[in-house]
């Protein structure tokens, strides 16, 4: 018949070094504890117990670390979800709370950095309030930050779409804000376009295309291909929709 008792206390015995020894005793502490209660040294049960203890202690120790080191280099990519997603589940692997100081922490790090910084500039964030920002807060401001982003990244791709449709850069774009407009040839009744810096509701379709064949730069569209531009509400001389 096994021994169990001596193979656990043969086992420890092995075991040395200052991140173990609080350890080792305290186990020992136990086998003595279950040996007074009753507990036979051939019991498989003591060998069972112990390793159970020996594998939470360091087995999932190790796991848990190991965790943490993922968690601390994550790095936002495309998809703010996917990224939420997996730094939840390595915070959770790693056995640490969302809301601690240190995760939160590690959050402003991981993000974008572009990202962090409209969230700590957004006039809702406060550093000197008394009770911080959950981990939920840093997510739910952290999509709204991110969709703002996305707007004007739209806005700026259209607006550049139509810089290049009527040959402008945005130099000239910005100039015809400031009146520069007055010394350019496209007129239309004393109504500027709006890649002039004119209102978009000033121009209609057709009187943008007589502008552009003033101009040279117009196309020729046959009234199939125009009828078909008005019914998917697209501008007549870049077929772009929105203005």
């Amino acid at each position: 018949m096994k021994n169990y008792l001596s193979r656990i206390v043969t086992m420890l015995s092995y075991m040395d070094g200052t991140c173990v020894d609080a350890w080792k005793d305290e186990q020992l502490q136990k086998l003595n504890d279950e040996k007074d209660d009753g507990t036979l040294e051939t019991d498989e049960g003591l060998w069972e117990r112990f390793i159970e203890r020996f594998n939470n202690a360091f087995t999932n120790q190790n796991q848990r670390s190991k965790a943490y080191q993922e968690l601390c280099k994550l790095k936002q990519g495309e998809s703010l979800d996917d990224f939420f997603t997996k730094f939840k589940q390595l915070a959770q692997e790693a056995d640490v709370p969302l809301d601690d100081k240190g995760t939160i922490e590690t959050l402003k790090h991981t993000m974008a950095q572009g990202l962090t910084s409209a969230i700590i500039n957004s006039p809702t964030y406060d550093p000197t309030a008394k009770t911080p920002w959950t981990f939920k807060e840093w997510e739910e401001q952290a999509h709204k930050s991110h969709l703002k982003w996305k707007a004007a990244a739209e806005f700026t791709q259209r607006r550049q779409g139509l810089f290049q449709a009527f040959k402008l850069s945005p130099r000239q774009g910005n100039n015809s804000r400031r009146g520069g407009y007055r010394r350019n040839n496209w007129r239309n009744n004393g109504k500027c376009t709006t890649s002039q810096g004119g209102y978009h509701m000033d121009v209609n379709a057709t009187e943008t295309t007589d502008i552009n064949t003033i101009a040279g730069r117009g196309q020729q569209h046959s009234k199939a291909k125009k009828a078909e531009l008005m019914r998917s509400n697209l501008c007549f001389y870049c077929e772009i929709q929105g203005h």
